[in-house]
């Protein structure tokens, strides 16, 4: 017998730590919503590729100040105690990331905020305080955690990951454990090892304690 064991825990971002897509909601309040959301729909007819849309909607953020964006990012609901469970699930000895498309630079607002370690994501450069048009996309977020643990010499095995979206599910199927958090979508259940609905974070340290307290068999 021995102890499940994990090294580290991938969270998403939109609608698993914000209640709400958060750029999604902020272009809406900086005037550029019917143009963000028209983006999102051109995808979805598969007009253009994920990878262009992200290009596209962070392009409507050039030239904006990083702190009025950050403003408005601050007014979106988030889910209840995320210090908390970061502040958790380190105290068990796991790393804590993001994995994400979102860009780099709401990723290091999260960081500083609530102490996570590290992140994977889309870059958009930001100089003298404002937004850029140096922009990396990063459509695939499976390719970006694959790159991350093979930087990091973290076994995908030892990896859990949190999210809600279609886009979770990729790398739901190379992780060693995956959350589906919050979700009404079906292919995303089914991905998951586990599913749950909550408000409150600190359940989904509850859980992973849970797992990686319990006995699993080995050969």
């Amino acid at each position: 017998m021995t102890v499940r064991k994990f090294v580290m825990v991938s969270f998403d971002v939109d609608k698993t730590l914000f209640r709400k897509p958060a750029l999604t909601t902020v272009a809406r309040a900086l005037g550029i919503g019917e143009r963000w959301d028209g983006l999102d729909e051109m995808e979805q007819k598969k007009r253009i590729t994920i990878g262009q849309c992200l290009a596209r909607q962070y392009e409507l953020l050039v030239g904006m100040k990083l702190q009025d964006v950050l403003r408005e990012v601050s007014k979106v609901e988030m889910m209840r105690n995320i210090r908390e469970t970061v502040d958790k699930l380190l105290g068990q000895g796991l790393q804590v990331i993001l994995t994400t498309d979102n860009p780099d630079f709401l990723c290091q607002y999260l960081v500083e905020h609530f102490g996570f370690n590290g992140f994977v994501s889309s870059k958009v450069a930001v100089k003298n305080g404002v937004i850029s048009d140096d922009i990396e996309p990063l459509p695939d977020k499976r390719l970006g955690i694959r790159k991350y643990c093979a930087w990091m010499s973290i076994p995908l095995s030892k990896v859990v990951h949190v999210g809600d979206g279609l886009n979770d599910v990729p790398v739901f199927r190379v992780v060693g454990y995956s959350i589906a958090l919050n979700t009404n979508i079906d292919k995303v259940k089914k991905a998951a090892s586990y599913q749950m609905e909550t408000d409150n974070l600190l359940g989904v340290y509850e859980h992973i304690h849970a797992v990686m307290s319990k006995p699993a068999s080995v050969d």
